[in-house]
């Protein structure tokens, strides 16, 4: 089923919600104050069927005290239908609707002149004209246009057979599920319900989403599309999701909700703005940004100003959870101040010079240049998992510009970029290391948990080129110096893990210490651990606690002293006279309890009566 979603748009009283009304039934008035003051007050939703075709009607409010609430709603329509009474004509909220609506990236507009049957047809005929003037100016296209009367019920009809019969347009749509909550409540026998509009990807019952807002996420219980419940919910619908795991009182406006692991939200995000005319954009104002169903209040810093743009930062008080060309719309207390595209929606550190030629190359689409600059800026790895947020590009394709890039080493498996430089600059350090101690036995694997920037592939890379360059050798899965004097590597790492525990006493370091002292592979550590334990020189005692047997015997046999000198031994006296902390004396006590001569009781342990 095609779907498409039609935002209504217009002055107050020109007839919106009485349009819907006639058209299929649904009083969008729902609401106590609304009905009394016959006045709408938010968004409502509505759909039409026909076939094979869905048409989601969204009705905003028209008075201009509400148009945050309209402004909540523009940026997922596909169309907008403008209302004029042509009693009346173009009037100045139905003129901001226009303007809002191009801002917010709408594309095409239908208009209905509404009341016709109180004025003359040829006096229809020039307002319609010039509304379609205005239209073509602010910058929209016009799909067609329809009179209807309230004395006509036959216009209705004419006007709903169009809708349904006119190949209406739909927005781009995107590959990964997002949903800006326009609303949020709590139902009887429910639980929390959303509704919004589906911007891309898929949804189904029981799927897991994320609420990035709140760093949790939630289960789709069921799924509400108008009147009916669906298995999917899929781009371009208007949808009510029924969650658990998150309270309804949790969730706003604004709010998104998306596939796992896909936004981050920034403080700071650096965006395109094309002012209205005669508008005059002041660095470090405070304003408020419009984008989605969200709004955030900003201090708007301009980087640099062109004939028709300014390319600035938007500094804000809440994260922003935005997508590289998504639209948005500024405004301040006087009113609208203009619209543009986010270019970089993730905090990138740079200085003001750069962050200029970088935005400038997102907002001209180069963007083979800007990774590479991205590259040199992040010389410890440019990720390209957020490749959609950043480029508003699949991995598919973000690893194919990346394959491009001059001078860097693409990790394909961590989709990670990184700069030659870095490679060099990994070479020297692992030099150092080899200088340090000419006995290091290194591996892909110890490089990365010691340079946890460095990806495992990264590491290879760089040990090979070493390699290949006579520097190092590799050998029963490691790679030493070529200046190494070890001749028996198994003796080596059993003589030197056994060495170092003989000398620390009863108060061993954790292996992997031990392992990066020795610049040693912790699996090759690991291993050597074993045999050791099993050739009875080495016990272990816990997860990160290995003595060597001729202390581990010692010990023992001072903690049997205690207990004769004192009765009994716990603990705190144990910590008394021995000065250990408690990770090795619970250890070393729960060993005593090995002997049969010992009893415990509660936390003491002392010695069975003969």
């Amino acid at each position: 089923m095609k779907t498409t979603i039609v935002g209504l748009a217009g002055h107050v009283d020109h007839g919106k919600t009485s349009l819907i009304r006639a058209l299929n039934g649904f009083d969008g008035d729902q609401t106590r104050e609304e009905k009394r003051r016959g006045l709408t007050m938010d968004l409502s939703f509505t759909q039409m069927d026909q076939q094979e075709k869905r048409i989601f009607l969204v009705d905003v409010p028209g008075h201009e005290k509400f148009v945050k609430h309209y402004l909540a709603g523009v940026f997922g329509f596909d169309v907008l239908l403008l209302i004029v009474a042509a009693n009346e004509g173009i009037c100045k909220q139905s003129i901001e609707h226009l303007e809002l609506a191009h801002l917010a990236g709408v594309k095409s507009v239908i208009l209905v002149l509404t009341k016709c049957d109180l004025v003359e047809p040829d006096d229809a005929a020039i307002v319609e004209k010039d509304i379609l003037n205005l239209i073509e100016n602010i910058g929209l296209k016009s799909l067609f246009s329809a009179h209807v009367g309230r004395h006509d019920p036959s216009s209705y009809e004419q006007l709903k057979h169009k809708l349904f019969s006119y190949d209406l347009p739909q927005r781009p749509q995107e590959p990964y599920f997002r949903y800006y909550i326009d609303r949020s409540f709590s139902k009887d026998g429910y639980g929390t319900i959303v509704t919004g509009t589906v911007l891309g990807g898929s949804l189904k019952t029981k799927d897991k989403i994320t609420i990035p807002r709140l760093k949790t996420t939630a289960i789709v219980r069921t799924i509400h599309s108008g009147l009916n419940y669906v298995p999917t919910a899929l781009p371009n619908e208007r949808i009510a999701l029924n969650l658990s795991g998150v309270k309804s009182h949790d969730l706003k406006r604004g709010d998104i909700l998306c596939t796992p692991n896909f936004l981050r939200g920034f403080l700071q995000i650096d965006v395109m703005i094309t002012p209205l005319k005669g508008v005059t954009l002041k660095h470090q104002s405070e304003a408020t940004v419009y984008i989605g169903s969200a709004r955030h209040n900003v201090v708007l810093k301009i980087i640099s100003e062109h004939d028709t743009y300014a390319i600035a930062i938007f500094e804000s008080t809440t994260p922003i959870y935005a997508l590289y060309r998504e639209k948005f719309i500024l405004r301040d207390a006087q009113g609208t101040l203009g619209g543009g595209e986010v270019l970089n929606p993730i905090a990138d550190p740079m200085k003001r010079k750069q962050k200029n030629e970088f935005l400038l190359l997102l907002q001209q689409k180069k963007l083979s240049e800007a990774f590479a600059m991205l590259m040199e800026i992040h010389k410890k790895g440019f990720g390209l998992i957020g490749a959609y947020q950043r480029f508003g590009m699949d991995h598919t394709s973000a690893l194919e510009l990346a394959m491009g890039v001059a001078n860097s080493y693409l990790d394909h498996d961590e989709k990670v970029l990184y700069p030659s430089s870095t490679l060099e600059m990994l070479k020297e350090y692992i030099r150092a290391i080899y200088k340090k101690n000419r006995r290091a036995l290194l591996s892909k694997n110890s490089l990365h948990l010691r340079f946890i920037w460095a990806s495992v592939n990264l590491c290879q890379e760089v040990l090979t080129q070493l390699e290949s360059n006579d520097e190092l050798q590799f050998s029963e899965g490691l790679y030493r110096s070529v200046h190494c004097d070890i001749e028996d590597m198994p003796q080596y790492m059993e003589e030197s893990l056994y060495g170092i525990l003989e000398t620390q006493g009863w108060a061993p370091e954790a292996p992997y210490v031990i392992y990066e002292s020795l610049d040693l592979d912790r699996i090759h550590g690991d291993d050597t651990m074993k045999r050791l334990c099993s050739a009875g020189k080495v016990i272990r005692l816990a997860h990160n606690l290995f003595i060597s047997a001729p202390h581990l015997s010692h010990t023992m046999q001072y903690l049997r002293g205690v207990i004769s000198d004192y009765g009994y031994v716990d603990i705190e006296l144990a910590k008394t006279q021995t000065g250990l902390s408690r990770k090795y004396l619970i250890a070393y006590l729960e060993y005593l309890d090995r002997f049969e001569d010992i009893q415990c009781e509660g936390t003491r342990r002392s010695l069975k009566a003969a």
